[in-house]
């Protein structure tokens, strides 16, 4: 059963997100990121082809693709990752962290020349 849920980040306040319970079928091929029961995201992210089932979370997570995020908010995801990055210990965990937020910065590029609503 698909929820809705107020997202209180300023890039999407204002928006209404569709959100997924674990367990649930995919409704598209996507990334999805796990959301605790605030609408947090956890930091959690699962990659599923259409009607795969979104894997098993906390009670009260639900999932989120994240091509329901915005460009800005994709952007704020890179930013948090590359400063995380900055106070990593080995060189693995920090390769890995801005490998991460440069998959990001290309989601929100994307978004920006797609234009909204495009995944």
């Amino acid at each position: 059963m698909n929820q809705c849920r107020q997202v209180s980040s300023a890039a999407v306040r204002g928006m209404l997100l569709p959100e997924h319970r674990p367990g649930d079928p995919a409704p598209s091929s996507d990334a999805f990121e796990e959301l605790n029961v605030f609408g947090t995201p956890t930091g959690r992210v699962a990659v599923v082809t259409k009607g795969e089932k979104l894997p098993d979370s906390a009670r009260g997570f639900t999932w989120r693709s994240l091509g329901q995020c915005s460009s800005a908010e994709l952007r704020a995801r890179a930013a948090e990752y590359r400063h995380i990055a900055d106070t990593a210990k080995t060189a693995p965990v920090m390769d890995r962290l801005r490998n991460l937020a440069d998959r990001f910065d290309a989601l929100a590029d994307q978004r920006e020349r797609d234009g909204p609503g495009q995944p």
